[in-house]
């Protein structure tokens, strides 16, 4: 009764599922966090319309991965096993 052990979760598998199945990353893991974009933009310091642009597709900087994965609370590693080839930019 005491100490019973949980199995741990982890959001990857369900974001990875999400994306395959044709979320956009960002997407994805807005939803798995269950934080709107508008709190999303004021935790993170990303603008409503930078977020946009990162859901249609545009590269994501270093910077913005970290602030988003902190917001989410996180690894950055973790989030950038998810992104589609060539949404990291330079």
């Amino acid at each position: 009764m005491f100490g019973v052990e949980r199995p741990h979760w982890h959001p990857l598998p369900a974001v990875a599922q999400a994306i395959a199945t044709g979320e956009p990353w960002l997407l994805a893991w807005a939803l798995q966090s269950a934080i709107p974009y508008r709190l999303l933009a004021q935790k993170s310091g990303i603008s409503d319309a930078r977020l946009d642009e990162l859901y249609r597709g545009a590269p994501v900087s270093r910077a913005e991965l970290a602030a988003l994965a902190a917001t989410w609370k996180i690894e950055v590693e973790q989030v950038m096993l998810t992104l589609p080839a060539g949404a990291l930019a330079e």
